[in-house]
């Protein structure tokens, strides 16, 4: 593997995280450079485990290195795929309402496009790279069915929960916060991204105030 492809993942995941910090301010987005890069390093380096252990009970002409290859191959393609929408993001970071100490406005739209982009955007990285694999070590088509529903299974839940662990990447831009919050609840008392959806879903009420230390 060369050093180009590297840099492509980097780079693309970098300017990604740089433009959806924008929503709150610059310091934000510099905080990106750095964190967006880790979350997908973090999220492939445990979906690569999880992808090898599927392999094995599934597909067992997959060896480890195929299986690092197309780790790779995944999240490298999601990075430039993302850096195709950094000049959307960039538009939509400066343009949406932003939350006052009363309400969120337009934030929450803000963030539900970019989940909608990221889980998009890896999901098809994957589709592309299950389909690769099943053409170049003759997999059975229903072999190769189970293998990217429980690759994109374990992709969007440890994506999913890593991303809340190393939030806030937009943030509510009337609340500072520290560089990670971990497993620190948001501002509706939730500890995880999946109990997060669930208040979203319900219509949890949710509230602002100028003291809280909680956001996303």
């Amino acid at each position: 593997m060369t050093w180009r492809p590297v840099a492509r993942a980097v780079c693309g995941a970098a300017a990604y995280g740089f433009s959806i910090g924008l929503v709150h301010s610059e310091r934000f987005a510099l905080r990106n450079l750095i964190k967006f890069p880790l979350l997908i390093l973090t999220t492939g380096c445990v979906c690569g485990v999880g992808y090898y252990l599927v392999a094995r009970w599934v597909a067992h002409q997959l060896d480890a290195r195929a299986v690092a290859r197309s780790t790779f191959a995944i999240f490298h393609d999601t990075s430039v795929l993302l850096l195709s929408l950094v000049p959307v993001m960039v538009f939509l970071a400066l343009t949406v309402k932003r939350p006052d100490l009363t309400e969120l406005h337009e934030y929450p739209l803000f963030l539900g496009v970019n989940v909608a982009a990221i889980a998009v955007s890896g999901s098809l990285a994957l589709v592309r790279q299950c389909r690769q694999l099943v053409v170049e070590h003759g997999i059975s088509i229903d072999r190769g069915a189970w293998l990217l529903a429980a690759w994109l299974a374990s992709s969007l839940f440890v994506g999913a929960q890593a991303s809340w662990y190393m939030r806030p990447f937009c943030g509510v831009s009337t609340v500072d916060a520290p560089f990670m919050l971990g497993s620190a609840p948001d501002f509706r008392g939730a500890t995880s991204f999946y109990e997060a959806l669930f208040d979203v879903i319900r219509g949890a009420p949710a509230g602002l105030g100028s003291g809280s230390s909680h956001t996303r």
